[in-house]
């Protein structure tokens, strides 16, 4: 951000009010046209952040093109650009409409629950207008979650047009990649040419993301997640995404996806179109909202079929067929969308206008009648599943508490308000509406906030679910109540372990009786002495100990012990029988520590280190392991396996084919 005094007080016309945000390139700042009292965005261009002429000639170039292409387009689904200059001591700017809301970004960000409607309201009103600029020749490059603006109620906006091209123009040269990794397009990748195809496979990147919360090609680096684009079919979203049919995901994916540009969708209407058409949960409004699918609006055929009916008086009553200006003639038109017409089509078309035109009226009468009954004999409520996470929240309705907890069906009806609530969370209301889908789960957030630790006698050590923390008792530490958690105090030879579940904190002061040596000499015991890098989990005969850092001591009786230690945090798990004799220390020896670096070719996984989940993929990334035997395991996203045990000694690298 510029220092205030360093933010312009105007910037030609327009009188800057604040800075909105900055970047490594430059700033944007909100600013006032004071002809007409209009909010406007200026974005402004830092050159002397580039070091070299060419740099600084290439982005001026980029910011002049997104002001003519960004003049090129008129959608209100794209952020308009207003007006262009250059002011003396600040350099170009570029003038354009204000959005007042937040990025589809910082939404997914959120955790903010959006229903299945709205989801396909900000898909589809994009997908409107990334068609617009391909129909203008135009290709923005850069589609993603942090380009598109939702304004205060909800409606999307496209922006940043500044790595953007004509279809019959060039800036940058065929092999240069510009974009961002995680959406990129695999012919972005593999030679940095760029299509309208390009531009709807980041769209569709997109769409997986806003409709499931994942990114179908994951990774935690920029080589994993552009091998498995170039090279991986998406992943399943698990579990699947609530009120769209599973296979129909996938083959809608599989081809929107598609390595090759010219398997995918003709247009993201098209695309949208058909995962409207695998959507159970949908509103009939927003269905009738969404835009149609061809390749562009000149590209609908639609051939009309002429089908004779029954005179209007004949219908029953309460039937009222849908006539054309000539009372007896209803027309059927059949949209060609997206592709040529398919033979067979037109060969039941043609045959369909030589048949009786009875089988025609039976099923307009069958399909209004039907429709008329639902219409006027549907249930006043709506029967909906409440879900939430967590689940086995209790749920009340309008007040009233209902008998069960959560997963429940319940009849519900607009206007009703439910209200959820589960033991360290805060409740969640909402209001039930029948003109948008219900959210698949209800998302309860945990209640985070400080609790003090308090301990007799003071000074004692605390580790908390494996980790030591700094300083000792008293102390203050941030508690999440949605979580259970693990806490040993210790202090000199003693440890208390707590477990405290789901909503319950700290509240009492724990009693620790540090025995000294001599107490332990006159009470017969012995200690143990753990000796080594990082904290363990000690049960000693089945009794859990709690965590003990290393250096510390527990006392003992004499005698036979069976100790079993563990550290997931290190993949470390143990058992050892242990002799302590009376008034003696026995020292329990932990291993060290390697580091293990993860690579597979040709292709990338997940890893695994002894059954559970790394959290890094076998791009050369590395983990942390006790010493000893280790089984690695990495998994592709098309299914591929690999395995190898191995004994870690020092620092590793393993190189595996998958």
């Amino acid at each position: 951000m510029l220092p205030e005094a360093n933010v312009p007080k105007s910037i030609g016309r327009y009188q800057v009010l604040k800075e909105l945000g900055a970047g490594a390139m430059g700033s944007v700042l909100l600013a006032e046209d004071p002809r007409i009292k209009r909010k406007v965005a200026i974005k402004i261009v830092r050159l002397e952040a580039l070091r070299s002429r060419k740099d600084q000639e290439e982005y001026l170039a980029r910011f002049q093109r997104e002001a003519e292409i960004s003049g090129l387009l008129n959608h209100p689904g794209i952020v308009t650009i207003y007006d262009v200059g250059e002011e003396e001591g600040i350099g170009p700017f570029l003038a354009m409409e204000f959005v007042g809301g937040q990025t589809l970004e910082a939404l997914l960000k959120s955790g903010i629950p959006v229903s299945l409607d709205q989801k396909f309201r900000i898909a589809a009103s994009i997908s409107e207008a990334l068609d617009h600029a391909h129909v203008l020749g135009v290709i923005h490059r850069d589609v993603k979650p942090g380009n598109v603006m939702l304004t205060e109620d909800g409606r999307p906006k496209l922006m940043d047009f500044g790595i953007a091209k004509r279809e019959d123009a060039g800036l940058t040269q065929t092999g240069t990649f510009l974009g961002t990794p995680s959406y990129a397009a695999p012919e972005q990748i593999k030679e940095g040419q760029v299509t309208p195809r390009s531009d709807q496979f980041s769209f569709a990147v997109m769409v997986f993301e806003l409709f499931s919360g994942k990114l179908p090609f994951p990774g935690t680096s920029i080589n994993t997640i552009l091998y498995r684009i170039v090279n991986e079919p998406p992943a399943d979203p698990r579990p699947p995404v609530e009120g769209i049919l599973p296979d129909a995901w996938h083959a809608i994916f599989l081809r929107a996806l598609s390595k090759e540009p010219m398997d995918r969708f003709t247009s993201c209407s098209h695309f949208m179109r058909d995962l409207a058409d695998a959507a159970e949960g949908l509103g009939a409004q927003v269905r009738q909202e969404l835009p149609s699918a061809g390749k562009t609006p000149e590209s609908f055929s639609v051939p009309p079929v002429a089908i004779s009916t029954t005179p209007l008086e004949t219908y029953p009553s309460g039937i009222t067929p849908i006539l054309t200006p000539d009372p007896k003639t209803l027309v059927a038109p059949i949209f060609h969308i997206g592709a040529e017409p398919d033979d067979e089509v037109n060969a039941a078309l043609h045959e369909s206008r030589h048949r009786s035109p009875w089988p025609w009226v039976a099923l307009v009468v069958v399909a209004v009648g039907t429709g008329g009954y639902f219409l006027w004999n549907r249930p006043v409520g709506t029967t909906i599943l409440l879900k939430t996470n967590p689940d086995k929240a209790a749920v009340s309705l309008n007040g009233r508490a209902l008998p069960d907890v959560t997963p429940l069906q319940q009849a519900v009806k607009p206007g009703d308000h439910l209200r959820f609530e589960a033991k360290g969370f805060h409740p969640k209301e909402v209001d039930f509406s029948l003109g948008s889908a219900w959210p698949g789960i209800v998302n309860l957030d945990p209640i985070v906030g400080p609790v003090e630790l308090n301990t007799q006698p003071e000074g004692a050590k605390v580790v908390l679910d494996g980790k030591s923390l700094d300083g000792v008792t008293p102390m203050s530490v941030s508690w999440n109540q949605g979580q259970p958690h693990q806490v040993t105090f210790s202090k000199d030879a003693a440890t208390l372990p707590k477990d405290f579940a789901v909503g319950e904190i700290p509240s009492t002061t724990f009693q620790i009786q540090p025995p000294t040596a001599t107490a332990a000499a006159e009470s017969g015991n012995g200690t143990l002495k753990i000796a080594g890098s990082f904290p363990v989990r000690l049960k000693v005969d089945g009794v859990d100990k709690g965590e003990v850092v290393a250096g510390r001591s527990l006392e003992l009786p004499p005698g036979e012990h069976r100790v079993d230690l563990s550290n997931p945090k290190f993949y470390f798990s143990d058992t050892r029988t242990l002799a302590v004799s009376a008034g003696k220390e026995t020292k329990l020896p932990l291993p060290g520590t390697a580091k293990l670096s993860i690579s597979t070719h040709p292709g990338v996984g997940d890893v695994f280190v002894d059954g559970r989940p790394a959290g890094i993929q076998s791009d050369g990334s590395s983990v942390q392991v006790a010493l000893g035997r280790h089984t690695v395991t990495i998994r592709s996203l098309s299914g591929k396996t690999a395995n190898q045990t191995l004994s870690v000694q020092a620092d590793k690298s393993l190189d595996l084919p998958l």
